[in-house]
């Protein structure tokens, strides 16, 4: 049998071919992509596990966008030298980018590059192109806020009623910002009593977006009027947390009114647009506020001058008639005051007759009444031959009913009392007819 059928070691390679080491495919990989790509090349993509370093160097993945609710499989390693990324940064800032973050949609310029340390292909990163990455913004934001606005979303805070007086506010910012020491100090200034129950959340990164909305939750909780939702400014990439889908979503469904005041100088973010009101400034809303209850006290002064200048007039009006009445009653007052009294005289002299007619019926009446309380006296009737039996317990005995064989019977006559028994007792005759 052929051993070499069995054999595990790998066959020689041909006379000729030739055979590489590691470090030396390394560096033909890099050489022929340098042949390939000498130049560096704009790719676009989205950003993913984005990584800054100690050392300042910045790393990510550079990935194909993939629809709603797929992954993409297509991604290439970009690395950010620090010496470049200040480039970069220069770039950003001249557009009010701000910093680079997971999730965003870039056109960066690169070197196609092979790393041999890690055996991996790179991208080395020497610029951007912000005006890409606004222009992506913007039309995320405006597909979001399509939808939104499809859905019905955009309407339903604006469909809350702000209370009279909104003296009870809810601040969601973060504590230390500038945003929240504006807000609260135009608020003071405004000279009246509101109360503000405040939550810290972080407005910037990549975390902030669920900070807000779990600073929203939270502040739903509160017995507050309206809520404000505050960021001093910053650059566009920064603001673009509140083009955040599940914040707009949380802002709908709040149980008050949210008033708005990120800073936007430009661009209404998709967080203006889902919210009751919406402000340039943390100031700005703390104004408002202000405003909504200086009306209200306005109103209110107005309508009390009013009620005060009716009652005026109305005053003004009786005292007129009063007078008017005065000067009348002064002509006709002599001849009334004739009239009574002579109806006073007549009722003088009238009078003892009058008096004399009652007290003899009075009299009458009384020896009638006393005539009758004397017949039904008990000892009157008594001494006409009545008698009254009572009970042991005293009870009056008016039927045979009320008396049992062998009771004791108590019998009250004109000059004393008889004690017996009963022995036998007999319904009258009327009774045993019915």
């Amino acid at each position: 049998m052929d051993q070499a059928l069995f054999s595990t070691e790998p066959p020689p390679p041909p006379r000729g071919e030739p055979s590489f080491s590691v470090a030396q495919l390394g560096e033909l990989l890099a050489g022929a992509l340098q042949q390939v790509f000498p130049e560096d090349l704009w790719v676009e993509g989205e950003i993913s596990n984005l990584n800054r370093s100690r050392a300042g160097h910045v790393y990510f993945d550079l990935v194909e966008p993939a629809a709603p609710g797929t992954h993409s499989d297509a991604r290439l390693s970009v690395v950010l030298f620090s010496q470049t990324k200040q480039v970069v940064n220069a770039q950003l800032k001249r557009q009010n980018v701000g910093r680079l973050l997971d999730g965003m949609a870039v056109r960066i310029r690169a070197a196609v590059d092979f790393y041999p340390p890690q055996g991996r292909l790179q991208l080395r990163m020497t610029g951007i192109d912000p005006r890409f990455i606004l222009a992506a913004m913007s039309a995320e934001r405006d597909a979001l806020i399509a939808r939104l606005h499809a859905e019905g979303i955009t309407q339903a805070n604006k469909q809350l009623t702000v209370p009279i007086v909104p003296l009870r506010v809810g601040l969601v910012t973060s504590a230390v910002s500038a945003a929240a020491g504006d807000f609260l100090t135009e608020l003071n200034a405004t000279g009246f009593g509101f109360q503000v129950t405040a939550v810290d959340a972080r407005v910037q990164g990549e975390l902030a977006a669920s900070a807000l909305q779990a600073g929203l939750l939270a502040m739903y909780r509160e017995p507050v009027d309206v809520i404000a939702l505050t960021r001093g400014g910053g650059s566009r990439g920064d603001l673009a947390v509140f083009d955040n889908e599940q914040l707009a979503r949380t802002i709908a469904d709040s149980p008050v009114p949210v008033f708005t005041g990120i800073g936007h100088e430009i661009d209404r973010s998709v967080a203006d647009e889902v919210a009751h009101t919406t402000f340039k400034t943390p100031t700005a809303i703390a104004a408002g506020l202000g405003g909504i209850v200086s009306r209200y006290v306005e109103h209110t002064e107005l309508t009390w001058a009013g009620v005060a200048a009716r009652a005026t007039a109305h005053t003004e009006r009786a005292r007129v008639h009063l007078a008017s009445c005065a000067r009348r009653g002064s002509l006709a007052g002599r001849d009334s005051i004739n009239r009574a009294e002579h109806r006073l005289d007549l009722s003088a002299q009238q009078l003892p007759a009058l008096a004399d007619r009652i007290a003899r019926t009075a009299t009458i009446t009384l020896e009638h009444v006393e005539a009758r309380v004397h017949a039904a006296d008990p000892s009157v009737l008594l001494a006409r031959g009545w008698s009254i039996t009572r009970g042991a317990d005293g009870s009056v005995i008016k039927s045979v009913e009320q008396v049992n064989l062998g009771d004791t019977l108590v019998t009250a006559v004109a000059d004393g009392t008889v004690i017996s028994n009963a022995s036998f007792t007999d319904r009258s005759s009327k009774d045993n007819d019915d």
